[in-house]
C-alpha cells in the first residue's frame, strides 16, 4: 500500500446519505467517525495521519468495497480512492442508505509493515547516533548539537582525570556542532593581575 498513517476508531457504522455511483470519487455520510463519539474526522489531503478506511456494503461479498478517504469535512468526503482490493472491474454503484464501516482491514497492516520497512535494518549501516524520529513522517533527522542530552552519563565525581586519554564533550559554536576532545585540550583560564582588576 503505502508509508502512511491512518486513523481507526471502535464500533464506527453508518449509512451513505446519497448514491456513491460507480467512479464517483466524492460523496456523503449519514453521520461522520469521530474520535472520541463527538469530535467528528476530518481528513487532510496530504496529511496521513487524518486519512481513513471504510468498507462499502461491508455484509455482501459481492459489492463489498474498501475504500481510502483522503479529505473529507464532517460528512462530507470530497476525495475517495476506490476499490483498493481491486476486487471489481467497474466500481459498483452504492446507493443511499448502504451500510458503511469502520473495520480492522489487511490495508492498516500493509501500511504498517510499510512504514517498519523505511526504517534501518539489522544489518543497516546507518548511524543512529544524536537522531530524532519523527512520529508523524516516520523519518530521521539529525538532533541539534545544542540538544545532544548527556544527562544519562554516569556521575564522575571524585574521579582522577588522565588529560591524554579522557574525553569531554564540548560544543564548538564555529561548527556548530557538539565534538570530543581530550582535556588536555582545554585551555586553563588565564591569571587576571589583581592591580589590573582594582584599577591600581
Amino acid at each position: 500500500m503505502a508509508d502512511r498513517q491512518t486513523k481507526i476508531v471502535n464500533f464506527y457504522e453508518s449509512t451513505l446519505a446519497s448514491l456513491l455511483a460507480s467512479g464517483a470519487t466524492s460523496g456523503t455520510l449519514t453521520t461522520a467517525p469521530t474520535t472520541n463519539g463527538t469530535t467528528k474526522i476530518s481528513a487532510s489531503s496530504g496529511d496521513s495521519s487524518t486519512h481513513y478506511y471504510l468498507v462499502i456494503d461491508p455484509d455482501n461479498s459481492a459489492n463489498r468495497e474498501v475504500i481510502l478517504i483522503t479529505q473529507s469535512t464532517n460528512e462530507t468526503l470530497t476525495t475517495i480512492t476506490r476499490d483498493l482490493e481491486g476486487r471489481h472491474s467497474t466500481d459498483p454503484d452504492h446507493q443511499a442508505g448502504t451500510t458503511v464501516r469502520m473495520a480492522v482491514l489487511a490495508e492498516y497492516f500493509v501500511d504498517i509493515n510499510d512504514r517498519l520497512d523505511t526504517f534501518p535494518s539489522a544489518t543497516s549501516t546507518t548511524t543512529l547516533t544524536n537522531k530524532s524520529i519523527s512520529g508523524s513522517t516516520n523519518t530521521l533527522t539529525n538532533l541539534p548539537a545544542s540538544q545532544v542530552d548527556i544527562n544519562g552519563a554516569t556521575d564522575g565525581t571524585g574521579i582522577i582525570v588522565d588529560g591524554e586519554n579522557d574525553l569531554v564533550l564540548l560544543y564548538d559554536a564555529n561548527a556548530t556542532a557538539v565534538k570530543k576532545v581530550k582535556t588536555s585540550q582545554i585551555a586553563e583560564p588565564a591569571d587576571v593581575h589583581p592591580f589590573l582588576v582594582m584599577g591600581g
